[in-house]
């Protein structure tokens, strides 16, 4: 503990550090300041939450449900660590929010290693942002729609297995290789608001805060429509359906290859038939997110086959594939990860619903948060109630 202490980086001039703080420098003239006004900022040991964002426009909408906002330049780093930080209340939690370099599982597993040397209080980390979903869930009535929202009973390390010849696949599933689910409080937490109850709560909480985001930002908090949400056969592929059009896509040698000019076109430009879309049962507000809780595909591939989602979904019986969350669990294993589906996992995928799906995720994360305790929470109620006591024995 002593050697780490050693390796934070100090501010010159009115910093300084004690144990109050887990041994991090902090302006002294602010973190401590008896007067809680605006300019206050608490001190490093009172961020128990984290918000780990992979992309920029995820921790845009995150950032703008921020309830308040300190000055980041309060608190510095540990030495070696490269990410950037945002601090500030969201309901009742000092939440630090991580802006990743990159995506994917190490550059997650990196960020989170960097975060818990930083601020060592840290109890939830949760990974909130965009992912592509598995259309049918686990069940066949369960459809789960563009800008829908998934929350993670348990991780899937997809990718992490043998490869064999003739492209098959085996994934390690042993109690070693396989992540954990998380722990009590979290599974509590989440049983809590599957409960026709808590899911009434969040649905009504994700409308509200998703209003604040299409006022605060309108220009990228769209709901693009129900006619916009199209799931095509998983076997009908994105590509040049015309022989004339393309070589490398009309060629018909068993390999079903696709050129790099069809994968950067939209399916209007080349012209995808709409008579291979997959009828959708629709509900009656298709504007308000539906949250579903299930297992997720954690992997440092971007799924873009819709065979090879069915057959994962099917293997793993998990509800959508992301790209974080497995590297954030080797530092946090009471991470959650919360993420808005913005695509279908296959070659049909469009950044179109990104925004938006961004947005329903961030939603669902604050009124997660808002049914959500920390030690922190009731250190300070004891903290009110003994200074309540103490002015009516004065009194």
């Amino acid at each position: 503990m002593n050697d780490h202490k050693e390796q934070i980086s100090y501010e010159p001039k009115g910093t300084g550090s004690d144990d109050r703080n887990g041994g991090c420098p902090v302006d002294t003239t602010r973190a401590y300041n008896p007067h809680p006004d605006s300019q206050w900022s608490p001190p490093r040991r009172d961020f128990e939450i984290a918000i780990i964002c992979a992309l920029p426009l995820e921790a845009s909408v995150v950032g703008a449900l921020f309830d308040k906002r300190y000055d980041d330049k309060t608190y510095s780093k540990a030495l070696g660590d490269p990410n950037a930080y945002s601090t500030g209340v969201i309901g009742h939690h000092n939440v630090v929010l991580v802006h990743m370099p990159n995506m994917g599982k190490v550059a997650a597993a990196t960020a989170a290693a960097s975060l818990r040397a930083s601020f060592q209080e840290i109890q939830l980390a949760l990974v909130v942002g965009i992912c592509g979903g598995a259309p049918f869930g686990t069940q066949l009535s369960e459809d789960i729609l563009l800008g829908d929202v998934v929350i993670s009973e348990g991780l899937v390390q997809y990718d992490l297995g043998r490869q064999f010849p003739n492209n098959r696949f085996m994934r390690k599933d042993t109690a070693r290789d396989n992540l954990p689910r998380p722990g009590p409080k979290v599974r509590a937490a989440l049983a809590k608001l599957q409960t026709k109850q808590g899911q009434s709560w969040l649905q009504n909480k994700t409308s509200e805060y998703l209003g604040v985001l299409r006022r605060e930002l309108s220009d990228v908090v769209t709901y693009p429509g129900m006619t916009e949400d199209k799931l095509f056969k998983s076997t009908y592929r994105h590509k040049h359906h015309e022989p004339s059009e393309c070589a490398i896509c009309a060629d018909d040698d068993g390999r079903d290859d696709v050129c790099d000019t069809a994968v950067r076109t939209s399916c209007q430009q080349l012209k995808c038939d709409e008579r291979e879309l997959v009828p959708r049962v629709r509900p009656s507000q298709p504007s308000n997110p539906v949250v579903h809780f299930g297992l997720i595909a954690s992997g440092d591939t971007v799924m873009k086959s819709g065979e090879d989602r069915d057959d994962i979904a099917a293997r793993d019986g998990v509800i959508a594939f992301e790209m974080e969350g497995a590297g954030v669990w080797e530092n946090f294993p009471g991470s959650l990860v919360i993420k808005g589906v913005c695509d279908y996992a296959d070659s049909h995928k469009s950044k179109r619903w990104q925004g938006y799906a961004a947005a329903t995720a961030a939603a669902v994360m604050k009124g997660f948060l808002e049914n959500w305790s920390t030690g922190m929470q009731f250190q300070i109620l004891a903290v009110i109630l003994r200074v309540v006591m103490e002015v009516q024995d004065i009194c």
